[in-house]
């Protein structure tokens, strides 16, 4: 018989509540420590130092044909470490690095910048989500999709080589997507970019930050510009 999944849903609520749950995780694990936030941050950025200088200085004079073969390792090894930085910033922008708003969005605001991330953008969209996930109606990011509303050409994905195009695509294009055109966000009645300061992901409280998160971007991106100029792109 041919299995169905909605069988393994839950429908009715758990014998537990969210409260219960966190009085059941002991007390030292919610205090923050700014030492510890420090202490991870200043290791991610010695082990990315560390690659950058081995590759820089050693992968030029490897015989032919290694070096194709050690600038993959590299960009996967540092990737693992920029994206270590781009959790610390994400933890900022819930105000989990330290007790200090400022320092967290000080912090935050850097490490996101820095891997072109618009910081307090994702902020306020991404507590939005996590204050909904799931929901149909609410959620920010990821909003599930009804059965009804599924492309046609959804069902074809629905296997191991299907997954994996899938999740490529999500990997590579998802984001920048997610950010320019709320792909995979709710409806909203105009374009919801993530870099538009009057979009309707934003209140007006907030626009004066979003302008703020732009101009970082758009700074990391202009010295980019630069250092490919100066060092050339390989």
């Amino acid at each position: 018989p041919e299995f169905n999944s909605l069988k393994r849903v839950p429908c009715s609520k758990p014998p537990f509540t969210l409260s219960q749950i966190k009085k059941a995780i002991p007390p030292h694990c919610f205090k923050r420590s700014v030492l510890r936030s420090f202490s991870y941050l200043i290791y991610d950025l010695v082990l990315a130092s560390l690659f950058y200088y081995v590759a820089t200085n050693y992968f030029p004079s490897l015989p032919q044909p290694l070096p194709y073969v050690a600038w993959p390792l590299y960009w996967a090894m540092q990737g693992c470490i920029f994206t270590a930085f781009w959790a610390l910033a994400h933890e900022c922008g819930h105000q989990a690095f330290s007790d200090y708003q400022w320092l967290d969005d000080t912090i935050g605001f850097i490490l996101h910048t820095f891997l072109l991330t618009p910081y307090f953008s994702l902020k306020y969209s991404h507590r939005r989500h996590h204050s909904n996930t799931g929901s149909l109606e609410r959620d920010e990011v990821f909003v599930p999709k009804k059965k009804s509303a599924l492309e046609w050409w959804a069902k074809h994905f629905n296997n191991p080589l299907g997954r994996f195009l899938e999740i490529s695509i999500q990997l590579t294009l998802g984001w920048p997507l997610y950010l320019l055109f709320n792909i995979t966000g709710p409806p909203y009645d105009r374009l919801a970019c993530h870099y538009d300061p009057y979009g309707p992901i934003f209140s007006d409280r907030q626009r004066l930050q979003i302008y703020v998160s732009d101009a970082g971007v758009l700074a990391v991106t202009y010295a980019l510009y630069r250092l490919v100029l100066a060092k050339g792109v390989g």
